[in-house]
Formats: C-alpha cells, sequence, structure tokens
C-alpha cells in the first residue's frame, strides 16, 4: 500500500459498521456523514478533507463490486 493512501483505509476501516442497506438487498454504500465525521477527527484542512472522502468513495466502491458480487 501507498503511504498516501494509508489515512484513506484507516477512515474506510474505522466506518466499518457504517454501512448502509437496501431492504432485503446488499449494501448501498456507507454512510457519508459518518465518514464525514471520522474524516474531521484527523483535524486536516479542508482541501485533504475532500481528498481522504474521494480515497474512501473510491475503497467503497471497490467494497461494493465485492460484496454485491452473484453467489453460486
Amino acid at each position: 500500500m501507498l503511504p498516501e493512501n494509508w489515512d484513506a483505509v484507516q477512515i474506510f476501516l474505522r466506518c466499518s459498521r457504517q454501512w448502509r442497506f437496501a431492504g432485503m438487498g446488499g449494501p448501498t454504500g456507507l454512510d457519508v456523514q459518518a465518514v464525514i465525521s471520522v474524516i474531521s477527527l484527523y483535524r486536516l484542512p479542508p482541501e485533504q478533507q475532500l481528498e481522504r472522502l474521494d480515497q474512501v468513495q473510491l475503497i467503497e466502491r471497490g467494497a461494493l463490486s465485492v460484496m454485491n458480487e452473484p453467489r453460486n
């Protein structure tokens, strides 16, 4: 893992219990307000906060594609 991605991974892991689900379906994504709250704990300048949010959302998309794969 590249060092510049470490904070984003830590934020993503800290939000691991913040998934939103659609009824009986699979997860639809993380609660963005929860992610923003965790990011704020890092006390980063606003532009870095947005960068971290973008990074976490990329990780989220990858996780969703795996979690929502059809199972045999």
